[in-house]
């Protein structure tokens, strides 16, 4: 019994044909946000859709996220958008930002992207007890590594 729930719920996790993991140098990131160092786990849904859960860094901020990643075309230069909500920590502040993003990706090589894009953000204070926010639209250019 122990080896049919191996072979039907473990080895399909190990089965799939993506690179999973991706970390990203540049400035800001298409699904980590504010950072200039992010990392993301990737889950592949279809050929055009994964899931993701990453976190970013840009030395005094730290970000969480969570999102959706969708390619409307997929080839040596690529077009996708990205829906995520991210968790954001900078000194004394903390809040939650949803985020959405428009970018092009061309593949250097089969592991290396470059990224560039517009990012979106709204960013919900959970500190204040004033009930403020920001938003704002922001470009984005950074260097994909998979493995």
């Amino acid at each position: 019994m122990k080896r049919l729930w191996l072979i039907l719920f473990v080895l399909p996790l190990f089965a799939q044909d993506i690179n999973k993991h991706n970390i990203s140098l540049g400035m800001l990131d298409d699904k980590t946000g504010f950072s200039l160092i992010g990392y993301t786990y990737g889950i592949r849904q279809t050929e055009m859709d994964e899931f993701f859960i990453g976190g970013g860094t840009m030395l005094m901020a730290f970000t969480g996220s969570a999102g959706w990643k969708h390619y409307y075309k997929k080839s040596k230069l690529s077009f996708y958008s990205v829906l995520s909500g991210q968790g954001v920590m900078h000194l004394g502040f903390s809040g939650f930002m949803p985020t959405a993003s428009f970018s092009l990706e061309y593949n250097l090589t089969r592991k290396t992207q470059i990224k560039m894009g517009l990012w979106g953000m709204v960013l919900l204070d959970g500190t204040s007890s004033e009930s403020g926010s920001d938003a704002g639209i922001l470009p984005f250019a950074s260097f994909n590594f998979r493995f």
